[in-house]
């Protein structure tokens, strides 16, 4: 971008802010797809200044918290909204007992200032492939609740992405929360490579979750991230894993064969070769530290 274009005005559009989460719904049918939801703004005033989105319609849910806030334990799940910001994430004891390795994307995503606007459901509907609340959420098996005049209807994280920034949210829908099984004794991690430590883009992410228990792995999943169109389920790996030995051979045949599961490109950030190198380091780090943290308990 041009220096010149973070001064030009943006682009005319009409600015609606719902009260309630029933004045969105109506919001977005008449907003219709030439709209655009705004929650933290860490994406779209972006995308708005370098001209990638020119909406018809902003429509402001920064004030629906209290319907579309906060962290919560109900129905053997732990329930995410949608506007939950990354530091509200990183600072729950909920997110710290049953979902680490989101704790730990969300303590690296952006700096500070991002964590404290940025939300979980933007995150997710901006739907890079290098979101990094993506693969901690896939390894956990997080479920996508969405909302629309219609109803609800749920979709595994992985569905959720369509491919590059698609998602799929159909026309009248919102993200409204992330729903994860809250399992005692499920373990999981998170790791990225960055160029540099903070406020850049991932890339490769990977994150792994697992329960172990007398020598073996339990009910295991690898997710991958900035390596493909979309974050993925690494289906192949996560099966060799499960109900395997829970051992350090283990934790290479599978981290060999997330690298190769891995489909991702050369850019200015890293060539497919390092990418996919990435993926073995990384796998085979995080669940020798599983293994590790199983030794100590």
């Amino acid at each position: 971008m041009r220096p010149f274009q973070y001064l030009a005005p943006f682009p005319s559009f009409r600015y609606l802010a719902p009260k309630s989460v029933g004045e969105l719904l109506d919001s977005l049918e008449v907003g219709g797809e030439g709209s655009v939801v705004i929650a933290g703004g860490t994406d779209l005033m972006m995308a708005l200044k370098e001209r990638t989105t020119t909406p018809d319609a902003v429509i402001d849910i920064s004030r629906l918290g209290r319907e579309l806030g906060g962290i919560r334990k109900g129905g053997g799940a732990l329930r995410i909204g949608a506007l939950t910001t990354f530091a509200e994430i990183e600072a729950s004891q909920l997110v710290d007992r049953f979902a680490e390795a989101l704790k730990t994307a969300a303590a690296n995503v952006g700096t500070l200032q991002i964590r404290n606007l940025a939300t979980i459901g933007g995150n997710l509907a901006t739907a890079s492939p290098a979101g990094d609340s993506a693969p901690p959420l896939i390894a956990l098996g997080a479920r996508v609740k969405i909302l629309s005049r219609s109803g609800e209807r749920t979709v595994p994280v992985e569905s959720f992405f369509r491919g590059v920034k698609k998602n799929a949210l159909l026309r009248g829908e919102v993200v409204a929360e992330v729903a994860l099984p809250a399992r005692e004794g499920v373990s999981s991690a998170w790791a990225r490579g960055a160029v540099r430590n903070e406020n850049a883009l991932s890339t490769v992410s990977v994150a792994v979750s697992a329960s172990i228990a007398n020598g073996r792995f339990g009910e295991s999943r690898v997710a991958l991230g900035a390596v493909a169109p979309t974050p993925m389920l690494a289906e192949k790996s996560s099966k060799l894993m499960t109900e395997g030995d829970a051992t350090a051979e283990k934790a290479e045949e599978v981290a060999a064969l997330a690298a190769e599961e891995a489909r991702p490109i050369t850019d200015i950030r890293a060539s497919a070769a390092y990418r996919k190198r990435l993926v073995f380091v990384l796998t085979r780090r995080l669940i020798a530290g599983l293994l590790s943290e199983a030794g100590a308990a």
